[in-house]
């Protein structure tokens, strides 16, 4: 337990602190298990006949910081998804379609996740814009991601061009209300 905290601790302040990279922990976890690999099913039940206490012990422990690694793995793809992600929207690559009405409100809204189909997305934009099955133009001066790595993931792109009255000054609200909401950010090219 007390490894595990450790390690969970030092991975969590390596991230927060240095910006560190999948690679370094990767090799911080390497070298705390020791290169060692997990016993086979067959191993443990013929060293467990034996009553051996103590070996019990340490495999449960062993199985323990096997299931960290695994946790720890899965949370760095996440990491990487979620990064990629965000490359591919700013690239206009990945949605499947878009809502444009920058003429009438300065937005294009794009479609991300796993939930929109092309018909899901044509019927949540029938009302609001034009859809098509290509991105939102990207000349925009920002947007809000919202469902950030989920299933109904999506963006609403800003414009300083159309009728939506969008101008810089109002960009800091737009960026403050979408920073403010859980599972939103706000997003810009560089």
């Amino acid at each position: 337990m007390k490894k595990t905290l450790t390690t969970t601790l030092l991975i969590a302040l390596c991230f927060i602190t240095i910006g560190c990279t999948k690679t370094d922990v990767e090799n911080d976890l390497e070298k705390e298990r020791g290169n060692q690999e997990l016993l086979t099913q067959e191993e443990f039940d013929a060293l467990r006949a034996d009553g051996d206490i103590e070996f019990e012990e340490d495999y449960i422990r062993e199985l323990d910081d096997a299931t960290e690694e695994r946790r720890v793995n899965d949370a760095l793809e996440l990491i990487d998804d979620i990064e990629g992600s965000k490359a591919d929207k700013l690239a206009g690559k990945g949605a499947v379609g878009s809502c444009e009405a920058i003429a009438e409100s300065s937005t294009c809204v794009e479609y991300h996740g796993s939930f929109w189909t092309k018909e899901s997305a044509r019927l949540n934009c029938s009302d609001t814009g034009k859809f098509s099955t290509e991105s939102c133009p990207t000349d925009h001066a920002g947007g809000c991601n919202t469902g950030v790595g989920t299933m109904a993931d999506m963006v609403s792109w800003m414009y300083l061009r159309g009728d939506g009255g969008i101008t810089a000054e109002s960009l800091k609200y737009a960026k403050m209300v979408c920073d403010a909401t859980m599972a939103s950010q706000w997003i810009v090219s560089k």
